[in-house]
């Protein structure tokens, strides 16, 4: 093979073997973006299931049964493992801490 074709072929497998990296590149934050909004959609949702379990809490006089805080629990345990925090904090402290219904 002459030095030339040699040179072309490499230019040629380096073009090649570069647009495949930036695509994979590419490919990979597209892909980080759109697990970074559902992310940020579930935790939107764990939290608004978050306020209608205080919401009906408060219905019953601020008082919750067993059920209603164990649900809140594991709510929240989901919604502060997507890195939620702060506001569904407060909001499962509060069922948390009401008093228990009794049967």
């Amino acid at each position: 093979m002459t030095p030339i074709v040699q040179s072309v072929i490499i230019w040629i497998i380096t073009g090649l073997l570069g647009a495949a990296v930036g695509a994979a590149v590419s490919w990979w934050r597209g892909s980080r973006r759109h697990d970074r909004a559902l992310e940020a959609g579930v935790r939107e949702l764990l939290l608004c299931m978050l306020e209608q379990l205080r919401a009906q809490m408060v219905a019953a006089d601020g008082v919750a049964d067993e059920d209603l805080k164990s649900r809140s629990q594991r709510i929240y345990d989901a919604y502060h493992g997507l890195d939620g925090n702060g506001h569904g904090t407060a909001i499962n402290d509060d069922i948390q801490h009401a008093p228990i219904r009794p049967r």
